[in-house]
């Protein structure tokens, strides 16, 4: 049976594939645990951690209900860490770090027309970056908000066009890592995010 961890996972993208409204009713919890293919005790765990995440709701008496996610505010702190991640990047990275950032640019494109798959392959992607940047402390900080990066990814990578583009605004900020341009990292990478969050 799958943990609650790995529950969780699965429901966000379900939840997302189904592309619900805030306010929106969960199906029942016998239905979910059949769907997902996970007990009911794995499903209540996962459950309790998207409520401690605020991103679902119990209602006492009623069921559980998408709750409404800041997706906003997540992009502001993200705007305020990852572009400085991109610049560091690209003055740190070693030989090491660029083959990642380019085999993950590769499963990228391969993956373009499977949402799961490119939202993981993003993920990814963004790890590597944040690692090459060599600073601890950002790493914390986008470790932190890890959950919340996954369940916007989940949305997000649902829809194609949001996709194609990253995929053209993220073959960009690799290109100006692998070149070391540090200012044009930044840029491509605050480019990415702000249209990103258009497309919420």
């Amino acid at each position: 049976m799958a943990s609650g961890n790995h529950a969780a996972e699965r429901l966000e993208a379900m939840l997302a594939a189904r592309r619900l409204a805030p306010g929106d009713r969960l199906p029942p919890e016998r239905q979910l645990a059949a769907e997902l293919g996970v007990s009911r005790a794995s499903l209540r765990e996962a459950l309790r951690r998207l409520v401690d995440l605020g991103i679902v709701e119990a209602r006492q008496g009623s069921g559980t209900y998408l709750a409404p996610v800041d997706l906003a505010d997540l992009f502001a702190a993200r705007l305020r860490i990852e572009p400085q991640a991109a610049r560091l990047a690209a003055r740190r990275r070693g030989d090491e770090q660029l083959a990642q950032l380019e085999q993950t640019l590769a499963e990228l494109r391969a993956t373009e027309r499977d949402a799961a798959a490119f939202a993981a392959a993003d993920a990814r992607l963004h790890e590597i970056v944040t690692d090459a940047s060599g600073s601890r402390a950002l790493r914390v900080l986008l470790a932190a908000l890890a959950d919340l990066l996954r369940h916007s990814r989940a949305r997000t990578a649902s829809d194609d066009a949001v996709r194609a583009a990253a995929l053209t605004q993220l073959t960009a900020l690799v290109a100006a890592i692998r070149e070391r341009d540090a200012a044009g990292a930044e840029r491509a990478m605050r480019a990415h995010l702000r249209a990103v969050a258009r497309g919420t």
